[in-house]
């Protein structure tokens, strides 16, 4: 959904260079590979629960796909805001859905997402990644065959203008790794938040991104990027994250962000922390993440380990809001799961109730 009164928007990565190995396509979506999809109001009156339109939601399922096109065993992967019918509601209208019928080489899982997000004024780009930052991404497979690809994620873009919550939702070739590799570019992206009744407000967007290589790929790849949500072994509590508050923010209860770039030790530390965006400037947002970065370790336990933390560059991204100043009792609202529990376990563990239906509890 989108238009100037709120919605979901589309923008396009605007990443384009000239000559050179590698490059990413500006800006149109990639062609739909949909033969259906709800329609908007078959999204509203699925989810009744909702009605207070200005407030922002987003619901997405992930979902096997036939050979016929129709979509099954769909499963709820995201659900803002959580226990108001999002999730539910979304799955009920998975027989609107059809895709174009996959064959041998199309996608056979797909993630299906909806959302609303009110707004006067869209938000827009202030930092995109380079084309540096493309190359480390680049999917290790594509880029050894000479594959060209595109990738569509979509986001929660924060007043903070980080983006947070993101997922593919297509991609192509399939399986070729392109849209998980659109997903590590994000924290190299940073936007100048929408507006919504003359404030700031979170909002939802759809970027589309082609990764286009030019001519034969070089033999050396240089550091491969992982996402942050490693499992760490060691990270910064919340009160460490409080404590590196850079002190001039802190006394004018300014929020920032910065995102540095990491490669790895032997041992699994962080070494070699550089900033790679930080906003707003002069305010030592740069500084208190890079410190935050030596309190991170991975477990690194076999010769394999050793070796392939050699190749890995981490892009980790730090938000600081001056809510977190005051709470007594920190709240982390958008964890990174390390682990989760699998289907089976969830099912075991609740086939002693006796409730019918869908049941939803939140703790």
């Amino acid at each position: 959904m989108s238009g100037s009164k709120g919605g979901l928007v589309w923008l396009a990565a605007l990443l384009a260079w000239g000559s050179g190995w590698t490059g990413a396509t500006a800006a149109d979506p990639p062609p739909s590979q949909w033969q259906s999809r709800a329609t908007w109001p078959e999204v509203v009156a699925a989810l009744p629960k909702l009605s207070d339109w200005n407030a922002m939601f987003r619901g997405a399922m992930r979902c096997a796909v036939e050979d016929s096109g129709e979509l099954s065993k769909c499963r709820v992967v995201l659900e803002t805001p959580v226990g108001m019918g999002v999730g539910s509601g979304l799955l009920s209208l998975a027989p609107k859905y059809r895709r174009i019928p996959p064959g041998a080489k199309g996608a056979r899982e797909v993630v299906v997402a909806e959302g609303w997000a009110p707004f006067d004024t869209a938000g827009d780009w202030s930092r995109r990644p380079t084309s540096n930052d493309l190359r480390t991404v680049f999917p290790t497979e594509a880029f050894k065959k000479g594959i060209s690809g595109t990738a569509t994620i979509q986001c929660t873009a924060t007043v903070q203008g980080a983006l947070t919550d993101c997922l593919s939702i297509e991609e192509s070739p399939a399986g070729m790794g392109f849209g998980s590799a659109a997903i590590a570019l994000t924290p190299q992206f940073t936007m100048r938040p929408a507006i919504w009744k003359g404030q700031p407000t979170p909002s939802i967007i759809s970027i589309p991104i082609g990764f286009k290589l030019f001519g034969p790929a070089p033999t050396a790849e240089g550091k491969r990027v992982v996402p942050p949500n490693l499992l760490w072994a060691e990270a910064p509590t919340y009160a460490d994250v409080a404590a590196a508050y850079p002190k001039k923010a802190r006394a004018e209860r300014t929020a920032g962000r910065a995102t540095i770039a990491c490669t790895m030790t032997r041992e699994g530390r962080l070494s070699n922390c550089d900033a790679i965006s930080v906003n707003p400037r002069n305010y030592g947002f740069d500084t208190a993440a890079k410190a935050l970065a030596r309190s991170f370790r991975l477990q690194v336990t076999t010769p394999a380990d050793v070796s392939a933390v050699r190749d890995l560059m981490v892009h980790l991204p730090f938000t600081f809001d001056p809510a977190m100043l005051d709470a007594a009792e920190p709240v982390v609202g958008k964890p990174n799961w390390a682990a989760l529990p699998t289907g089976e376990a969830i099912v075991s563990a609740f086939e002693a109730t006796k409730a019918k239906g869908t049941v939803r509890a939140q703790l």
